[in-house]
């Protein structure tokens, strides 16, 4: 009975100290002293963080529209697998001249253009466009239509970095480097091509490659093709080398300022007659208005190999309150062996009754216009035709329309 009595004793403490063993020891209570005073505050709960989505939105890669600022020194690579673009300027014309005054509607030029994705840096584009076949005041063009479409490019581009330095190439119907640096920032199209293609005929695109290197605030870009545009295929065996160089100094939230130069060395036709150029273009883009001017030289014009000539141009936008735009231009080519020259002066007021977000370039804008144009010299129009000076009112109406499939 004694031996029972102890053996339960035994096993009793034992287990005593197995869970004694196991339990936790108390943290030993701190005491406080003045310099840790402020360590014994409990720290507050962090919120947990939120999770981030899968997938973000991709960033446009287009340009920045009127009234927004554009930092981006030049344009970013688009990497969006699909990309189609409308333009549509569409006009009611008041011509009031020397002869007969002339009203007619009329569209000035319609756009539309796809550009897809091949691969991660390299995409294919074909772009088509509505032009005016016929003159002024005419009812027949190409083929009895007054207005014919045609392709104005088609082309494959592709891109590559090397850290800072990027390059670019394209090859097909490509984009004239020169009329592309001036369109960038030309907001003016409904009133006007730029001076380049209106004034000296420069083609905006040709059949030919193009390669283009961008380092930090600088770029150059190398054309090498026909020169004839989409006119006609070449007629003589020399090819035109077109060079643009660009340097954005400035590219801030509040100002972004750009200057190109630009020379050129080709012939046209069968006559090879010679097609030179020599200029430069400055612009500045701020969010509330932008400028631009460009000066040329140019030795021949269209089918006048001894001509010369000199191109001033110039042009401003502005949108003092929101979805309100006013704008003025200015171009001038004077000819240096006659002093003939022929000059565009106007300015126009928009309203903007639609834009799809800020620094979007989706818009539908409502211009009334008013140019004045004057000539003399070799400038003025055929004997027996109207006098060339003449004062224009315009109702236009614009619409771009760009959309991205990612």
């Amino acid at each position: 009975m004694m031996r029972s009595a102890l053996s339960l004793i035994l096993v009793v403490c034992a287990a005593r100290n197995v869970a004694a063993q196991d339990a936790p020891e108390p943290a030993p209570e701190p005491v406080p002293n003045d310099d840790a005073k402020a360590s014994l505050t409990p720290a507050p709960t962090p919120a947990p963080a939120a999770s981030a989505p899968a997938t973000q939105a991709p960033q446009s890669s287009r340009p920045s529209g009127p009234a927004a600022a554009a930092t981006e020194r030049y344009p970013a690579w688009q990497s969006a697998r699909l990309v189609l673009d409308l333009e549509l300027y569409t006009q009611a014309r008041l011509v009031h001249r020397a002869g007969d005054d002339l009203s007619e509607l009329r569209l000035d030029r319609g756009e539309v253009g796809a550009r897809v994705g091949v691969y991660r840096d390299a995409a294919a584009e074909l772009r088509l466009e509505a032009i005016r076949s016929a003159s002024d005041g005419g009812a027949l063009g190409v083929d009895g239509n007054s207005t014919v479409v045609r392709v104005k490019r088609a082309q494959v581009v592709a891109t590559h970095g090397f850290g800072e330095l990027r390059l670019d190439g394209a090859i097909g119907f490509t984009a004239d480097p020169w009329i592309a640096r001036l369109e960038r920032d030309y907001t003016i199209k409904p009133l006007s091509r730029t001076g380049s293609e209106r004034l000296l005929d420069w083609p905006t695109s040709d059949l030919a490659a193009v390669a283009a290197a961008s380092y930090g605030p600088v770029r150059v870009a190398v054309s090498a093709g026909n020169g004839e545009g989409l006119r006609y295929p070449e007629r003589n065996t020399g090819k035109t080398i077109t060079g643009v160089a660009e340097l954005v100094p400035i590219a801030t939230d509040s100002l972004r300022l750009g200057v190109a130069a630009v020379g050129r060395d080709g012939s046209l036709g069968v006559g090879s007659i010679r097609d030179r150029r020599a200029g430069g273009a400055i612009t500045a883009v701020t969010p509330r208005a932008r400028a631009g001017a460009e000066l040329v030289y140019a030795w021949g014009i269209a089918d006048r190999g001894d001509a010369k000539a000199l191109l001033v141009s110039a042009w401003a936008e502005a949108e003092p309150i929101a979805r309100a735009v006013v704008a003025a231009r200015g171009a001038s080519l004077g000819y240096a062996d006659n002093g003939g020259r022929q000059s565009t002066f106007g300015g126009a007021v928009a309203v903007e009754p639609w834009r799809e977000s800020a620094n979007a370039r989706s818009s539908l804008r409502f211009w009334l216009a008013i140019d004045r144009v004057t000539t003399s010299g070799a400038a003025m129009p055929l004997p027996g035709a109207d006098a060339g000076d003449a004062t224009v009112v315009m109702l236009i109406a614009s619409i771009l329309a760009p959309y991205e499939v990612n």
